[in-house]
């Protein structure tokens, strides 16, 4: 009885001593940023991959910043988050680097917000969704896009910036099955209380997460959906030009038929019979 205790005492402690520093490890060697730079803003002071919160200057106060680069030390997804204080005014973001055991977030407060004053600026500037494409790219007359995004995609994060600082457009977070392709609606609310929606129509791309994550890695990449869509496929090109082919070739017989085909009356000849009535 006391070899069997102390066998498995001994195993214990051989586990605890193979696990314990594995996970330590794991926890040193978590994704950091090395870099990361805003357009429209710039950090007060230098930043620092181990320091997570930062002020943040904006060079126009009426503006938001938007993600310009960035660089991470390991395999981690980036998600941008603005910070609204209990009235809807802007006074921040957040950097969240998400990877497989957890997460590190970073805060960005502004320094410098500007004064609120009301208007009905209720247009959106950018639309960031990881491992997704709009199209038509954003504009100030479209309302209505479509959302592309992987086949097996199941987790979806939006985050919505508006073209004015004081105006508010929440982000979304659905949890999909990969067959799921809903329409979203995003609400964007001008300080004034004007409001404009914007219909996003989820569409599905024939790519896994990791083909279009592959894809969005390599130099020069401008976009997965280029030759996805079913009218740019080799079959729906060659089926258009094979009726097109076929139309032009009925077209061309039958003004070949016309041109030989022989009229069996003669303009000249007089007719046979002859009626006074």
């Amino acid at each position: 009885m006391r070899r069997k205790i102390s066998f498995v005492f001994i195993s214990v402690i051989c586990a605890c001593m193979v696990f314990t520093p594995v996970q330590a490890f794991s926890q040193d060697e978590a994704p950091k940023l090395t870099s990361i730079s805003f357009k429209n803003a710039e950090i007060d002071g230098s930043f620092d991959s181990e320091i997570l919160q930062y002020g943040l200057v904006l060079e126009d106060n009426e503006t938001p910043p938007t993600l310009e680069s960035y660089e991470i030390n390991g395999t981690a997804e980036i998600f941008i988050t603005y910070v609204y204080d209990e009235t809807n005014h802007q006074t921040g973001l957040t950097v969240t680097l998400q990877y497989d055991w957890g997460s590190t977030i970073y805060n960005f407060r502004y320094t410098n917000a500007a004064e609120y004053e009301k208007n009905g600026n209720n247009l959106l500037s950018a639309i960031y969704c990881t491992y997704g494409e709009l199209s038509p790219a954003l504009n100030e007359e479209d309302t209505e896009y479509k959302l592309y995004i992987p086949s097996d995609l199941t987790e979806l994060t939006i985050t919505p910036v508006t073209e004015d600082i004081q105006a508010y457009c929440a982000p979304i977070e659905l949890k999909l099955s990969d067959e799921q392709t809903p329409k979203i609606t995003l609400y964007c609310t001008a300080s004034n209380g004007r409001e404009r929606e914007y219909l996003l129509e989820i569409k599905r791309v024939d790519k896994t997460t990791q083909q279009v994550k592959a894809e969005m890695a390599q130099p020069g990449f401008t976009s997965f959906v280029d030759g996805t869509r079913f009218y740019q496929k080799p079959e729906f090109i060659i089926t258009v030009c094979a009726a097109a082919a076929g139309i032009i070739m009925v077209i061309i017989l039958f003004v070949i038929t016309r041109r030989i085909a022989v009229n069996p009356y003669d303009k000249e000849e007089k007719p046979f019979f002859r009626s006074d009535g």
